[in-house]
This record gives C-alpha cells, structure tokens and sequence, in this order.
C-alpha cells in the first residue's frame, strides 16, 4: 500500500490522496487549493499526476477545497467514477456550478482590465465541465443503512461511516487483496465534532484498518462546548442590539451557515434572542439549504426531538430572510441596524461578504463575527489577527468595528476528539496527519506518539509517497 498527497498536506487547502492499493489507484479527494491569490492560480492551473491513469475517485464531502478539482480531472481524461454519499453528491453540484460561475466572472473582469497584449485570462472550467463531472458520481450509502461493503472494482471495496462534518460528509475505509490478506485503509476526510446541532456525532469504524489518514486541522488547540457558544452568541447579539450595530457573519455556504441558523432559530424560540432581523445573503448557501431539507435522513435526533416534534423546519423561522437578488443585499448595505447577516464567503476571500465587510469594518457600533478556521494569507485571518487596516477590492479599510472569535461553532474536530478517533480505530498501525497547517499537525502527532508508541506516526508532506 503506497500513499502520495498532492494536496492537504502540510496545509489546509487542496486534499488530494493518491492512494496505491490491491493493484488500483484510488483518487481520495480532488480539492481546490485556496490562499493567495497568485499562488492559488497557479497550483490550480494542473494536476501533478495524470488523471487517466486514476481507476476511481472517492470524495469525502463536498467544499471546496475537496471537490473543487474534479472538473480539471474530468477535463484531464479521468474515465472513472466518483463515489460519495447521495448527500455529498447534491451539494457538490452547487459548489462546482457556483465555483465555475465565479471565475467565469473573474475572468471576465481580468480582460476587461487587462493590458493591451496581454493574453485573454481563462476560466479553470466552465458548465460543461460541471455537467460532466456530475455525471460521473455514482452514491454510496452509509454502512449504517447497508452493513455491506460497495464493490467499486474486482477485489477493491468500499465503506462510509458519517465523518458528522457536513451534510453527507463520510470517512472512507478502502479495502483490497494484498498476499493474500486484506489491505485497510481509512482517510477521516473533514471529521466533526460531537454534540454539534443538525447533523449526527462522526461514527466510529467497526472494522480493523491498518493505516489512518487522519485531519489535524485544530490538533493543537481544543474547543469550548457548543452549549457554551451559543451562550457568547446570544450575549454578543444582545450587547450588538442594544447599539443598534449590524452583526456581519462570514460563513461558509456548506455547513457553517445552516449551523447557525438552527442554532439562532433555537435561541430565539426560547426567548434568549431579540427576534432581531436576520439574512442569509448568499444565493449558494440557499441552494444548499435547499439540499438539506431533501435530506432530513442525515439529520440527527435532536434535531427531530427539538423542531420535528412541532411541525417546523429547523432552517426556517419567521425572522429569517434568505436574500435573492443583488438588489436585496445592496440595500442592506445602507439599512441601519440591528440586524444580523451571514453572507459568503467563510474566509472572506470572494462574494458578497466582501460588500458587507466594506460598509461596516469602519463603525464601532458593528461587530464582525468569525466563527471558523481562518487560513494563512486570508482576509479573514488578518481579521482574527487584529490587523487594523486591511484591504478590501484593493482599496484600504480600518478596522473601526469589533471583532469576535468563535471557534466553538467550528465543524472540525479538536484535538481531544481527534486523538480519540483514532484512539478507538480498531488494529491501527500508522497514522498519517492531513489537512493541517505544521504547528497543529506536529502537536497531534506528538500527542499520538506519546499515547501509541508502537504506532509509525507522521506528518504527510506534499508530493511524497509513503509505503506501508
């Protein structure tokens, strides 16, 4: 069994996973990778292997910086199929439709302004890329509906157990014939965390896995309980109303975004909430709203205990507005507060959150409220930095407006839970850490090391393969 990360290593962007096994090449993940600007374009432009030579593509979830490639792969002559759970499939189509409408305009805007001679910038792919990609998925159920494992080749089979991240998010177990014995592997994709609202804990693995790719987003740090955040939620709000400020929310349109719905139309139904006005101003984050009410089987028991028990939906309450047009969410640009508005993108990088940010980073009355990982070399990071002027379409801003950090609403795991995953990954013998940035990932694998001394633990380092 031989593995090579050509993305999500040594970062938190861009999870690609080749692994060698039982005579296949199995493609985990083929994401998008986010930071500068330049530096994004240019590891985006290609992939460092060749597509045709990829007999399947199993996908963990569907953000971004997962999904996002896979139109360059397709585009590339991979031939194969795309395994995912139905839930990641539906909402992969709107994050690659809504990706491919974006640098359709960026491109746009670039030859506008380009100088003369300059050759015409291009798009990444378009619609018809999307719509092939699209047509390659083929979805998996969770082992919890089957119990059996899904045959993706002669002798190559698969499983998901619910990683509890996202909307259909899966950790991925592999298996396939190695001399005579059977080969395990298992790549945790995005895992969540425990007792978070909507979705169910991650489920554990049932059946022996030699080798872990495992996260380490947040392996140096751990997380407040989310009962506790939503407490700092409602006094944050509270204090925000009082000053009559506006509370601007970047939030990723996949996940971050129905989380917080569900937590702010519980809050406000119990009365710890002023029915303040709030908008989701984002035409993604509604399409993918849309994909959660088609699968309310994803949701986890308290979310039926909580809202189903009265008839509601857990994503609609009466003071809730999803803006539509461009129209909607230039007027709430100029409208006073109170009110609150969850707007794309989650890092502050691209979309309408950058209008909002533009209007209100300059009143102290406003507050800013980031309540996720934050990258490198990200607006969003500068922000959570304390930086007091940043720049927004290029022109300078000074941060005039409060600033809060809520890391508790964070749908990745922290360190405590992701030792502990692996803790209860039964006959583990390697552990290789993804998707991390190195002061995290280094703390992880030393706590891991200390706890598991038999076990070879290491960090995945870019382009190079490991066998096992």
């Amino acid at each position: 069994m031989r593995v090579t990360s050509y993305g999500g290593a040594g970062g938190v962007t861009g999870s690609k996973h080749l692994v060698e096994i039982g005579g296949y090449r199995v493609l985990l993940d083929c994401g998008m990778f986010q930071g500068r600007r330049r530096e994004t374009r240019e590891r985006n432009t290609k992939l460092d292997f060749d597509p045709t030579t990829i007999d399947a593509v199993v996908l963990s979830h569907g953000h971004l910086d997962h999904c996002g490639m896979l139109p360059l792969l397709v585009k590339g002559g991979y031939q194969g199929r795309i395994y995912s759970t139905a839930g990641t499939r539906d909402v992969a189509e709107w994050i690659l439709k809504d990706a491919a409408h974006i640098q359709q305009q960026d491109a746009d805007y670039m030859n506008r302004h380009r100088i003369e001679g300059a050759e015409l910038a291009q798009p990444l792919f378009g619609e018809a890329e999307v719509a092939a990609t699209m047509a390659k998925f083929m979805p998996v159920p969770y082992q919890r509906d089957s119990r059996e494992w899904f045959s993706i080749a002669p002798n190559l089979h698969l499983k998901f157990y619910d990683a509890g991240h996202i909307l259909g998010s899966a950790v991925t177990v592999l298996e396939a014939q190695e001399g005579g014995a059977a080969a395990r592997l298992a790549y945790s994709g995005d895992l969540g965390r425990c007792k978070t609202p909507l979705l169910p804990d991650p489920e554990y693995i049932v059946e022996d896995v030699s080798v872990l790719l495992l996260e380490s987003t947040y392996g140096d740090r751990l997380h407040q309980p989310i009962a506790n955040a939503s407490v700092r939620l409602a006094e944050i709000m509270q204090n925000v109303y009082r000053r009559g400020g506006k509370i601007i929310v970047p939030a990723f349109a996949l996940g971050r975004t129905q989380e917080l719905v569900y937590v702010l139309h519980e809050l406000t139904d119990k009365g710890k909430l002023p029915r303040m006005p709030i908008y989701v101003d984002s035409p993604l984050a509604s399409k993918i709203t849309e994909v959660f009410v088609r699968h309310p089987e994803n949701y986890d028991r308290e979310s039926w205990l909580e809202f189903g028990s009265r008839g509601e939906l857990p994503l609609s309450f009466r003071n809730l507005t999803y803006v539509q047009t461009v129209d909607e969410s230039k007027r709430l640009n100029t409208s006073p507060g109170p009110f609150l508005v969850i707007s794309a993108s989650g890092m502050c990088e691209a979309g309408r959150i950058l209008h909002h940010l533009a209007n209100s980073l300059g009143d102290p009355k406003n507050l800013i409220m980031i309540t996720g990982f934050q990258a490198q070399h990200t607006l969003g990071r500068r922000l959570v930095e304390g930086i007091r002027e940043v720049k927004v379409y290029g022109r300078p801003y000074h941060v005039r407006a409060e600033v809060q950090v809520l890391n508790e609403f964070s749908a990745h795991a922290d360190a405590d839970e992701l030792a502990r995953y692996a803790d209860n990954v039964p006959g583990l013998k390697a552990v290789s850490l993804v998707h991390g940035e190195p002061r995290g990932a280094e703390a992880l694998a030393s706590r891991l090391r200390e706890s598991h001394p038999a076990w070879q633990v290491h960090l995945a380092e870019l382009s190079k393969t490991v066998s096992y």
